[in-house]
């Protein structure tokens, strides 16, 4: 029984509408096959804060502390792509996520889980991943061809507390623990 049962893997984000990831996620189709692992569909969202492995026992601090943040409803657009760390050594391929609200929020929650979660220093930077790269691909013409696409927005009105199960070789399998609703509609 030891340490893998009384630990588990956590994250804030946000869910993202099927219709903006199925056009997000088409972007893959410019990616080279061999050389990029695409997210699923169903596991796209925007993280707000990757909070990693803490013991279960602190679950409830985190759970209160995020239902504390008051944030209203705000509208959420997609645009553009981009990578991570570099278009020389691309790690990540993304969809940009754009909104002043967004920003505020993902700093109310890294806020609220300061001194519970060692993550200090976490900057945010709001996207939405496409895939992970393998081995190195050249982006310039994937970046240049979708620099100005738009996929769509959508009304923010809540974000989730996620658990995150990993096993070898598999897609990571992602469930909602809690929902933290807005305190008020537009």
């Amino acid at each position: 029984m030891g340490a893998k049962k009384d630990r588990i893997r956590l994250f804030v984000s946000i869910e993202v509408p099927n219709g903006i990831k199925e056009k997000i996620a088409a972007l893959g189709l410019d990616l080279p096959k061999d050389a990029i692992k695409i997210v699923p569909v169903e596991n796209m969202h925007i993280t707000l804060s990757f909070i990693g492995r803490v013991n279960i026992t602190k679950l409830t601090e985190i759970e209160a502390n995020l239902r504390a943040i008051p944030f209203s409803p705000f509208e959420l657009s997609f645009s553009g792509t981009g990578v991570f760390p570099s278009p020389e050594y691309v790690k990540v391929v993304w969809a940009g996520a754009k909104s002043e609200e967004l920003n505020l929020l993902a700093e109310k929650v890294g806020q609220a889980l300061v001194g519970i979660v060692e993550k200090e220093g976490q900057e945010f930077s709001a996207h939405l991943t496409i895939a992970r790269v393998r081995k190195k691909i050249d982006v310039t013409d994937f970046l240049a061809k979708h620099k100005d696409d738009e996929f769509g927005s959508f009304i923010v009105r809540q974000f989730n507390l996620m658990q995150s199960e990993l096993s070898y070789g598999d897609t990571p399998k992602y469930s909602v623990l809690s929902e933290f609703e807005a305190s008020k509609d537009v």
